[in-house]
């Protein structure tokens, strides 16, 4: 391929992308490279050799380089004409954002980078003027040369906002179509985002990510149980794609498969969770795993059962530690969850262990050098990621749930002086108060856990019972002792059902 600085024409510079990813050796990228740093405006030659997949796209990164130039060269030479009056936007998310706004021509008006990661890729480039399909592969281009698409993290969403009757679908097509052809490897996921409510650009204006992304994640959080979006926020959109892989999702199409080739494996992380249960393959069957986000990690869930004993482990994607277990043996539920949990994964707006500490310490009147048996982690509570912050004092004992983004208290359950102090606070914006809801009251729950337990009232101690919501649903949580056992009752709080229960030796 040959390619003169003087005689670009505009055409060129898209059929340059296209023709090197086909064209592309991979083993004489690095002379490219040099060329492409110290001799611009020379004549460069690539052999043509069969496509390698993609290694081929690397050399996109070199090819990027002359044609920035070129870019300069058609608009100096008057081949941009933009009218200016904004017919799309076109927003390319990978973990950088960035948002393109074009006319009805589709020649760019502007480009923005959203995020740090968006403004690295731009970094050098002034696409305004140009047409739009030269600015997605000179912006692709840049992803490669940084590392942002790779084998490991292939995926790209594509999302297009029209206005004024604007045919948004139509663009949305052709560019998931060009960017198809181009990424061979890759996993293309595109949108229409025209009609996104207000609610949804609030929520992406909040988190510094395109509309594009916030509907994506919407999505996901609309199919999921545990998910949030404050929790996702934060995560690529190749790790998205990798946990809403089984997922159906509205308006959303996708074109090839998101690489796990950063994790360990499904193979790798069976052995690792059969190891911890001190099993082999063989003695387990039904076993299902999946890759998800879960404790400020991604991880491979491993559920797998052995007679009537239920096995499922949260394996760390890329160590291969255990990070958590809910394990039921001889129909004793057994659980575990690390505390080396990575709490900054989720979001970098989170306040930090320190904070949260802090503002659990500051709430109980105490100083850090007061308390002992410190404990910091952070959870999903019913759809708020809080931290969950533990200390005692002496005999007592504190626990604090902290806002991870705001460090308001959301609630506390202390043990001073052998009283149980609690309150479920307003910090997370959670209701879990009875007269706002059809539920049966605290003294129905409680008889109804000890009818189930064949006690009396005055058989009990040390009994407890408290409002809480699981997994959006409210349930009385019961507790109490007696005869050398502890009981743990969770009670459907509209029906009065049982919706588990508990039944241990005292310690």
């Amino acid at each position: 391929m040959r390619w003169r600085r003087n005689k670009m024409k505009k055409d060129e510079v898209t059929t340059m992308l296209r023709s090197a990813v086909s064209n592309a050796a991979p083993d004489v990228l690095d002379n490219v490279l040099h060329a492409c740093d110290h001799e611009k405006g020379k004549v460069i030659y690539m052999e043509k050799k069969k496509n390698r997949g993609f290694a081929a796209f690397a050399a996109v990164a070199a090819v990027f380089v002359l044609l920035i130039a070129g870019i300069f060269i058609a608009k100096n030479n008057g081949l941009g004409t933009s009218s200016n009056a904004l017919a799309a936007v076109v927003s390319l998310d990978v973990n950088p954002s960035i948002e393109l706004k074009v006319d009805k021509d589709e020649e760019v008006i502007s480009a923005t980078g959203l995020n740090a990661d968006g403004k690295k890729v731009l970094e050098g480039m002034d696409l305004e003027d140009t047409d739009l399909d030269v600015a997605v592969n000179a912006i692709i281009g840049s992803m490669l040369k940084h590392g942002y698409l790779s084998e490991m993290q292939n995926s790209i969403l594509l999302s297009v906002s029209g206005v004024e009757g604007y045919d948004a679908n139509a663009l949305e097509t052709k560019l998931a179509s060009e960017v198809n052809a181009l990424l061979k490897d890759g996993a293309v996921l595109s949108q229409n985002v025209t009609d996104a409510d207000d609610e949804l650009v609030k929520k992406a204006n909040e988190y510094g990510i395109t509309v594009g992304k916030a509907s994506l994640i919407n999505e996901i959080v609309k199919n999921s149980k545990t998910h949030s979006f404050e929790q996702l926020a934060g995560l690529t959109i190749n790790e998205l794609n990798l946990i809403s892989e089984n997922a159906k999702l509205s308006g959303i199409k996708t074109e090839g498969k998101a690489s796990a080739k950063s994790y360990i494996g499904k193979d790798a992380a069976l052995s690792a969770a059969l190891k911890a249960a001190g099993l082999t393959k063989d003695q387990v069957k039904n076993i299902e795993i999946e890759l998800d986000y879960e404790h400020g990690v991604m991880v491979y869930e491993v559920e797998f059962d052995r007679s009537f004993d239920e096995y499922e482990y949260d394996i760390d994607a890329k160590t291969g530690a255990v990070v958590a277990y809910d394990n039921e043996i001889n129909g004793k539920e057994v659980k575990f969850e690390s505390s080396t949990k990575n709490d900054d994964a989720a979001s970098k707006s989170y306040i930090g262990k320190d904070a949260a500490l802090s503002a659990a310490l500051k709430a109980a009147g105490l100083t850090k050098d007061q308390v002992k048996n410190i404990e910091v982690k952070l959870d999903n509570d019913d759809g708020v990621m809080v931290y969950e912050v533990e200390f005692d004092r002496g005999y007592d004992e504190y626990e604090y749930d902290i806002n991870a983004k705001t460090g308001a208290i959301v609630a506390y359950d202390n043990e001073i002086n052998g009283k149980d102090v609690k309150s479920a606070g307003n910090g997370g914006n959670k209701s879990t108060s009875a007269a706002k809801e059809n539920v049966i009251g605290n003294a129905a729950a409680k008889s109804a856990a000890l009818k189930h337990a064949g006690l009396t009232e005055a058989q009990a101690t040390e009994l407890k019972v408290e409002l809480d919501r699981e997994n959006g649903k409210l349930v009385y949580e019961v507790e109490f002792k007696s005869a050398g056992y502890e009981y743990d009752y969770e009670i459907d709080a509209e029906k009065g059902t049982i919706i588990k229960s508990d039944k241990e030796l005292d310690d």
